[in-house]
């Protein structure tokens, strides 16, 4: 779902034996190839992931004969649980039906990736919590550099340093989850060298959404730089967050099944309390530089925000975590909240339905939905408004911003 995370996940693989790697991120000819085997009813994610497969096998040495495409999948309404047929189809179009498709679901909480492999699991999460960290470790810093591209420099190399680990020998264990806390422990240190001017002051700008969309800069036309180059700093809702929801989800059908799924909700629970344990042990040694910036402890506390709009337990998918988030970040001091989504996007067009009611109730706080379906149109112009709109709204909101800084 984006370029850190993708690195990041090939490397557990490799971790545990796989030859794995990250797709190269398409370009607009790869783009172009997948929209001719779309019709344009697919949401644009489906482009985009279709041209990233089209990008790799294009790669000097592909071999077909020797290669999955990892693609997960889901239930409900969304179009995303169509992705995996569509690529399976156009493989065999495009002349690549020997190419397997992996397909783990979010009803399993995609336990199907690695049935046999613990290990994996485990790192999986390890590489989702710590490209969560660094990315919010640059997003709370390169608005505020004084040499542009040093947090990109910085970032790259507490990627370079986090992939290096979860590849490297040591399994699952005790020891190399020390190992995974401690590359980020020096990943703060490299942020916080990183020479800044925190003089002026920066509207915080949360950023919730559709999942791909919001995380894919190349699909959101890197929004996230355009909002920091006028003025804003942006709180980005990660992936460990739709992780949580996912177990959340599976826990409320594991419960409405009554005594059969008693197995099911206790093995869960195991589980969460496993990756409960994990996250606080990768968090403590960078809690310090998140003060004011805490993501909530629980995911069911933006389920619960998001009730009064969307009760979660109808309402499935990103659309109640957008709204619960948006409510979430007003309390943490937002000055202004940005919804990200595909073009069409269910998710995104419930959500700016209840988004009015819920700015008026949150003390007006700006709310805006930002589509995109890769035509490149130019968002700087809608932005400098919202912002705007969040610079009236900042003078005289109820709660003040968390400072700026990462502590220490």
């Amino acid at each position: 779902m984006c370029v850190g995370a993708s690195r990041a996940f090939a490397a557990c693989f490799r971790g545990v034996g796989v030859d794995a790697r990250a797709c190269p991120q398409a370009g607009e000819e790869a783009t172009e190839l997948a929209r001719r085997y779309t019709s344009g009813d697919e949401c644009y994610p489906q482009v985009v992931t279709l041209a990233d497969f089209f990008q790799a096998m294009a790669q000097e040495g592909f071999d077909p004969n020797r290669a999955a495409f990892l693609m997960p999948t889901t239930s409900g309404p969304c179009r995303f649980g169509q992705y995996a047929h569509l690529l399976e189809r156009v493989l065999r179009l495009h002349g690549c039906p020997e190419v397997a498709v992996v397909s783990p679901s979010s009803e399993t909480g995609y336990r199907d990736v690695a049935a046999h492999a613990t290990s994996l699991k485990r790192l999986l999460w390890w590489a989702t919590v710590g490209t969560d960290v660094l990315r919010s470790l640059l997003h709370r810093t390169r608005p505020y550099e004084v040499v542009p591209g040093t947090a990109d420099d910085v970032h790259e190399a507490g990627l370079e340093d986090l992939c290096g680990i979860l590849e490297g020998p040591g399994g699952a264990g005790g020891a190399k989850l020390g190992r995974v806390a401690a590359s980020l422990a020096r990943s703060l240190e490299r942020f916080r060298s990183v020479e800044t001017d925190r003089s002026r002051d920066r509207l915080l700008v949360g950023m919730v959404g559709e999942i791909f969309c919001r995380l894919s800069t190349y699909s959101n036309e890197d929004l996230i730089r355009t909002v920091e180059r006028l003025g804003g700093e942006v709180w980005l809702s990660g992936i460990g967050e739709w992780v949580w929801y996912v177990n959340e989800w599976e826990k409320l059908g594991a419960r409405a099944a009554g005594w059969p799924g008693l197995l099911s909700w206790l093995g869960t629970n195991l589980s969460l309390a496993v990756q409960r344990r994990d996250e606080h042990r990768l968090l403590e040694p960078v809690a310090q530089a998140f003060r004011g910036f805490e993501e909530p402890h629980e995911v069911i506390e933006v389920l619960e925000l998001a009730r009064p709009y969307l009760p979660w337990e109808g309402a499935p998918g990103e659309m109640v975590l957008s709204v619960g988030k948006a409510a979430y970040l007003q309390g943490k001091g937002a000055d202004a909240v940005i919804d990200v989504s595909p073009f069409g996007c269910m998710n995104g067009v419930v959500s700016e339905a209840v988004y009015p009611r819920l700015s008026r109730d949150y003390g007006g706080i700006p709310i805006r939905n930002f589509y995109f379906d890769g035509s490149r149109a130019d968002p700087e112009p809608d932005l400098e408004i919202f912002l705007e709109l969040a610079r009236n709204y900042s003078r005289n909101k109820p709660l003040p911003r968390p400072p700026a800084g990462l502590g220490g």
